[in-house]
């Protein structure tokens, strides 16, 4: 039996993965949770920061300058999208951790550095900095949107590209889960959505095209 794939996360990644997943013949339902904006933030914090951290590849988008000034210095991000497109822009100094900044952190620390700018939304989910002079520097946020449909849904294999996006997904599906499969792209993120679904799988690596393997293979396998 094969199900179709929900797409929860925001433009223009949904988009995107979509155009991945019908090129693999999966049926596919874009529901987009939240819409990215940008923040006018002015002028990033003066330092100095001896690396750069960078949780979102939204983060990218819509700090490519703040970016373009680290190229030459260490840059840690969670997930290999976002290190894709630092890499874009021509940075090769780029180390991925674990899929969130709580897994990404310690690397900071084993490479010796003390004061990251850490570049991202203006929601951050808590986390230990292990005793960093960690300055944030938000350029996006992520703004929900009004509505989305989930109530009429077929039994779907639903892909989570965030800790955000599972609890929303949570809070707005209180029942009839146990139709629907999750595939995440993290723990943190299948946990944020709760329990009661039918089955919950989490992406072998933190980034869109692990996730897609998995959530391509639920889709065409799922019972």
């Amino acid at each position: 039996m094969s199900r179709p794939l929900l797409l929860l996360r925001p433009q223009p990644g949904n988009d995107e993965t979509a155009a991945r997943a019908r090129a693999l013949d999966i049926a596919t339902i874009q529901r987009p949770l939240f819409e990215i904006l940008p923040i006018a933030a002015g002028a990033p914090p003066p330092g100095p920061f001896d690396a750069l951290l960078v949780t979102s590849a939204n983060g990218v988008r819509h700090g490519g300058d703040i970016v373009r000034g680290f190229l030459d210095r260490p840059i840690f991000t969670v997930g290999e999208a976002t290190a894709d497109a630092i890499r874009a822009l021509g940075g090769h100094h780029v180390q991925v951790g674990g899929g969130d900044a709580a897994t990404t952190i310690p690397l900071i620390v084993a490479a010796g550095h003390r004061r990251p700018l850490h570049l991202c939304g203006a929601d951050v989910r808590p986390f230990d900095p292990l005793g960093l002079a960690i300055t944030r520097h938000s350029v996006y946020r992520s703004a929900a949107l009004d509505g989305p449909l989930l109530a009429d849904l077929p039994p779907c294999v639903i892909a989570i590209h965030s800790p955000r996006a599972g609890e929303r997904l949570g809070a707005l599906m209180p029942a009839g889960r146990g139709d629907h499969i999750l595939a995440a792209i993290s723990r943190a993120a299948a946990d944020m959505a709760g329990t009661g679904w039918r089955e919950v799988h989490v992406s072998p690596a933190p980034d869109d095209t692990a996730l897609l393997r998995i959530a391509s293979a639920l889709c065409k396998n799922a019972s």
